[in-house]
């Protein structure tokens, strides 16, 4: 595979456009982050295109800052597969991935009728250019005229925008903050917790906010649910699903931040489930006290179903879902959803606000339901071993 890329500017007037902001990023920006999300190990940018703002992002991203060689001549263009990437193009990473596993010789699709071809180059077009693509000049017209001449391999067809001024800037923001989600997503997480999660991803993308600050944030909010559920009274009930409901969105925003500014990280993932499984440990237990005190019994019951809640995290950790697992597997996967967590709190608020004498025998159910998961998926894991063992 392809491990380096190589920032060209299609026309000259693109100077000025990659200086665009895109995302709370610089367009040029833009195409660094996403060359490194997608596996590129260098990325060769003319100093052409260094700006304060793309300096700025670099440093605040050392990933990408890592990535990146400044290039004044043809002397820093090493011979060899290179990508040719647009500085002016907004691209998602799973499609320039995908062009990166194609190898040399296959091009975007998408990008071929934008003028700024998406190149995974063998080596000697970078070579006959190298002058001009050091230099920062605009290659685009000769890049066009080069794959006219030798067609390449297309790859499926993948959503890219050349940015060439403020309208398709605010097209390819709107495609990134669209194609933000998770393979996860329930249809409750695309129609509510993903709409609302990406005004709070621009606003923190906007103020350099990072998802590992989301992330807390979405902890307190939970806990903050918790307290509120704990007192057992249904009109704090009620605030306290509100809470789960902005704790959950801030949960989905902090991934899509992460996501946006390149900042993925072992701790990052670390912190996302520790405080995932806090807050839903304190939901549980909080449930459980609310029992206790509308109804005079449920606290064990809770304690049950919070270590339920703490097994299914660590085995989830310990062995990671596969979420393209069909039959079986994706039904298992399907216990561990938020859409259930929700259904209990609704039905559980139900029965504080007109029954409260049923929640002891409703918190049976929780502490059956906050131990399906793990149990489910150690049987579905103990078939397939014996599956493949005959």
């Amino acid at each position: 595979m392809i491990r380096r890329a190589l920032l060209y500017l299609p026309a000259d007037d693109d100077h000025t456009a990659a200086r665009l902001i895109v995302a709370g990023r610089p367009v040029a920006a833009r195409a660094i982050l996403t060359a490194v999300r997608a596996g590129i190990g260098a990325v060769l940018v003319p100093a052409r295109l260094r700006s304060p703002a793309l300096d700025a992002t670099l440093v605040a991203t050392p990933r990408a800052h890592a990535a990146v060689t400044w290039v004044t001549d043809a002397a820093g263009l090493a011979p060899g597969p290179v990508l040719l990437l647009p500085a002016t193009l907004v691209v998602p990473a799973t499609a320039l991935a995908a062009l990166l596993r194609e190898g040399a010789g296959a091009a975007l699709a998408d990008s071929l009728a934008s003028g700024a071809p998406l190149l995974a180059d063998d080596g000697r077009l970078a070579a006959g250019l190298a002058g001009e693509l050091a230099a920062g000049a605009p290659v685009g017209a000769a890049v066009v005229g080069a794959l006219a001449e030798d067609p390449p391999r297309t790859t499926a067809p993948g959503w890219c925008v050349r940015v060439i001024g403020p309208d398709s800037a605010a097209e390819a923001e709107a495609r990134l903050y669209a194609g933000l989600g998770s393979p996860i997503d329930t249809r409750l997480d695309v129609l509510f917790h993903r709409r609302l999660s990406r005004h709070v991803s621009r606003w923190a993308v906007a103020r350099a906010v990072g998802p590992n600050q989301v992330t807390l944030a979405s902890g307190l909010v939970g806990l903050a649910a918790a307290g509120c559920l704990a007192r057992g009274e249904p009109v704090a009930a009620a605030g306290g699903l509100l809470l789960y409901a902005a704790a959950v969105v801030l949960d989905h925003a902090d991934g899509e931040v992460a996501r946006l500014t390149l900042a993925e990280s072992a701790v990052g993932e670390w912190l996302d489930i520790v405080v995932d499984t806090v807050v839903h440990v304190a939901l549980v237990l909080a449930l459980g006290v609310a029992s206790l005190r509308a109804a005079g019994a449920g606290l064990g019951l809770g304690a049950v179903a919070a270590a339920g809640v703490v097994a299914s995290a660590a085995l989830s950790k310990l062995v990671p879902p596969s979420f393209d697992a069909g039959g079986a597997g994706r039904l298992v996967e399907r216990l561990s959803s938020r859409d259930g967590f929700y259904a209990m709190l609704l039905l559980f608020l139900g029965a504080l606000a007109v029954a409260p004498a049923a929640l002891p025998g409703f918190m049976v159910l929780i502490a059956l339901g906050g131990n399906a998961y793990w149990l489910s998926r150690l049987v579905y894991l103990a078939g397939r071993r014996a599956g493949v063992s005959r």
